[in-house]
């Protein structure tokens, strides 16, 4: 049965499942293509990913902010919840818009395994800058309140922005891993995160699952899982899975004086790996768990 909450937004994590195989979308010309794309509600779509990334962003590296910088969080729990309230809102609002991908490897994910007219390989790069440009403004929002509290904490701790002693400061833009843990590890951390998170997401969002008749079960199911997931990854590699969100605070950290050795300290690994997790992830799911939609099951 197919969901009404949402028919005409691309798949997300409030995806309607296409039966059958999907036709691709083919622009005859670079013109025709970009005569597609730019319609009103292809521009929506961009907005709803630029916003929800945002939102995910401003609450997240907001809740670690809080924490650093005024002790008003405590512990990793508190700031998992925070991070659990945010992708719930940024799903629930945006998902009837475009999906609710707000992370570049979901979306890569969605267009090798789920292509459909509605978002498919040619959607992918737009989708995507507007997650960065979301994750970017908002960062910097958050900069602009927080920059007295920063500017505080650096003088306390003795730190010189730009120097690998401001790691500290800057790991509430971006994220980094530390001794012991090594690249291996944290790359490891980051692929198989994101693996999860996308196995959840396309098993939820699987006509075969049950919570595509009621999509309000939905986003707080992704939060609760990028709270746990937050629980036992962030202490290794502080938890990214979504190079969008990452990317994007170390821009705004860079321009913000920490520097590019600083700000864009092992970036790659917070970029590739999510993109290499999440079509794995994905895999499971709609490939081994659930199989094709017309499968018949065989006892």
């Amino acid at each position: 049965k197919r969901s009404s909450v949402r028919s005409s937004a691309p798949e997300g994590a409030f995806a309607v499942h296409h039966r059958g195989r999907p036709k691709m979308f083919r622009a005859d010309s670079v013109r025709t293509f970009q005569r597609k794309l730019m319609t009103k509600k292809f521009l929506r779509q961009l907005l709803a990913e630029f916003i929800g990334t945002g939102m995910i962003v401003a609450f997240g590296t907001g809740s670690v902010m809080s924490a650093v910088y005024t002790d008003a969080l405590q512990g990793l729990f508190q700031i998992a919840a925070v991070w659990i309230i945010a992708v719930t809102l940024a799903i629930a609002t945006t998902g009837p818009i475009s999906g609710a991908h707000l992370n570049p490897s979901i979306s890569i994910a969605f267009a090798m395994l789920r292509p459909s007219p509605d978002f498919n390989w040619e959607h992918v790069v737009p989708y995507i800058i507007a997650q960065t440009l979301g994750a970017v403004f908002f960062s910097w929002t958050n900069l602009i309140m927080y920059n007295s509290s920063i500017t505080v904490f650096e003088s306390r701790m003795d730190i010189i922005r730009g120097q690998q002693s401001s790691l500290a400061s800057a790991k509430t833009f971006g994220e980094y891993y530390h001794d012991p843990v090594g690249t291996d590890a944290a790359f490891y951390a980051e692929a198989f995160g994101t693996a999860i998170l996308a196995f959840v997401i396309f098993s939820l969002t699987h006509p075969k699952n049950d919570c595509q008749q009621n999509n309000v079960y939905i986003p707080p199911l992704i939060g609760c899982c990028v709270g746990g997931l937050i629980s036992i990854i962030a202490p290794l590699t502080q938890a990214g899975f979504n190079p969008a969100r990452d990317f994007g605070p170390r821009i705004v950290a860079y321009f913000a004086g920490w520097g590019r050795q600083v700000s864009f300290q092992g970036w790659w690994v917070y970029v590739v790996g999510p993109i290499i997790g999440a079509p794995i992830g994905a895999a499971v799911a709609d490939i081994l768990l659930y199989g094709k939609e017309d499968e018949d099951d065989e006892e």
